[in-house]
């Protein structure tokens, strides 16, 4: 009898609206880390030390930031995850941040969500959705996204929030490395003294 309990089709979804034709958009495939059960399809994830896709997309470091992308099947899907019966082998693929795409994915947080808000990668309970960052690029959270069109109801019948990828790495997190000294310049020199008035 199977282990695996696959969620229902669409439940979970991503949906590439634009971008690069299938053969040659900028996806990554690797194994599940160890112990990663709930990652579904749609999910912001990332890839961990040794390569392999986690849930979620933390800051990292400050010369180590992790790239977000977005997952093309959940972890316990057939076609990314082996059960009795089934010889897939182990691997998941998402779509990168970096790769131009817009999409459409049931992950999000609920909430309200405008037209051009900047998307980061929500935390803790909410883990692997996008929800609206709080605080400009570069400082202390990713920024994977901008809305190209409010959450509404797809042909599936699910909400969906549709986004264009970007990828704009935490910057403050961690204080960035204090480079060598420069050198100070030559002193300009010295003008005529003025006239005694």
């Amino acid at each position: 009898m199977g282990t695996l309990s696959p969620t229902q089709m669409f439940q979970h979804s991503l949906n590439v609206v634009k971008g690069p034709s299938f053969m040659h958009r900028l996806d990554k495939a690797a194994a599940p880390a160890s112990g990663q059960t709930s990652i579904n399809q749609g999910m912001l994830c990332s890839l961990d030390s040794t390569g392999a896709m986690i849930q979620g997309c933390v800051a990292g470091s400050t010369a180590n930031r992790p790239m977000p992308m977005w997952a093309i099947q959940g972890v316990n899907d057939f076609d990314a995850n082996s059960d009795v019966g089934n010889t897939s082998g182990g691997m998941m693929s998402a779509v990168v941040a970096t790769g131009g795409y817009e999409i459409e994915t049931t992950e999000y947080t609920a909430g309200s969500y405008n037209v051009n808000d900047l998307l980061t990668a929500d935390t803790a309970g909410n883990l692997g959705n996008v929800v609206g960052a709080t605080i400009a690029p570069y400082s202390t959270q990713h920024i994977v996204g901008v809305v190209s069109k409010p959450v509404f109801t797809n042909q599936d019948g699910y909400s969906v929030l549709s986004f264009w990828t970007v990828y704009l790495p935490a910057g403050s997190a961690v204080a960035g490395p204090t480079g060598p000294k420069g050198k100070t310049g030559a002193r300009g020199p010295t003008g005529p003294r003025g006239p005694t008035g």
